[in-house]
């Protein structure tokens, strides 16, 4: 998660494990909703204003299912009541379950 440095400023690392820059600290400048999800708005090793999805950095608390699951789990509870959900309506509507 994001935390302040030693002046006080909100930092972050990238922890993306295929991104060029993982493991690096950078200077927190907002997150916001850009291009369809939350983004780390951060000034790059160049100078330019840069983002990334939050999910690619510790900006965010680590998923509690995750975290409790320790990779023992391939489905989360919340996605698989939504499958049974959409079942549910294919078959109140007559179609095959193949829809």
């Amino acid at each position: 998660m994001a935390y302040g440095d030693e002046h006080g400023a909100q930092v972050f690392t990238v922890t993306h494990p295929f991104h060029p820059l993982r493991g690096q600290t950078f200077d927190l400048l907002a997150v916001r909703n850009n291009w369809g999800g939350d983004r780390v708005s951060y000034a790059g090793p160049d100078g330019r204003l840069r983002t990334l999805p939050v999910e690619w950095t510790d900006v965010l608390e680590p998923d509690l299912v995750v975290t409790v699951g320790a990779g023992r789990a391939f489905f989360r509870t919340d996605h698989l009541r939504e499958l049974r959900k959409l079942l549910d309506e294919c078959l109140r509507q007559g179609e095959a379950p193949s829809c």
